[in-house]
């Protein structure tokens, strides 16, 4: 038991669950999903076999690099260092499947302290996603 990671190139049924609890009914966003997740590497956390986190790991043909997008922990989670290891594991997927590179993430405005913790630098590109200030954030692995 305790914490532990799966990894898949399938959409899993308990990520759909959780990013719809998150980004559609807590958060309001419409578009949550989309081919993208038919190209994507899928990430999920557990902790004593309860699903509670999602990521995923997709190329960015726009910034040239791996991006972790759809990351996501459900609320009564946060706050407790799971979005920490999520982040970690999933840095540490793309290292071990891609080798040394830059990534990216789509950061919502709420989340940028966190990720700047987690070592993401702000790229200076702002935008609107669904109407919501987004931060492109990039890190050296």
């Amino acid at each position: 038991m305790g914490i532990d990671f799966k990894v898949s190139t399938k959409l899993p049924k308990e990520a759909m669950e959780i990013r719809t609890t998150v980004f559609v009914k807590e958060q309001g966003f419409v578009d949550e999903f989309s081919e993208d997740d038919n190209r994507s590497i899928h990430i999920l956390i557990s902790d004593n076999d309860k699903t509670i986190g999602t990521s995923r790991i997709i190329f960015s043909d726009k910034h040239d690099c791996y991006s972790i997008g759809r990351f996501a922990i459900l609320k009564e989670y946060r706050g407790q260092g799971y979005g920490t290891k999520l982040i970690k594991f999933t840095e540490e997927e793309i290292a071990r499947r891609f080798g040394h590179i830059r990534i990216g993430i789509g950061a919502q405005k709420r989340a940028k302290i966190f990720y700047e913790k987690m070592g993401y630098i702000d790229a200076n590109e702002p935008y609107l996603d669904e109407g919501y200030p987004h931060y492109w954030m990039i890190k050296e692995l």
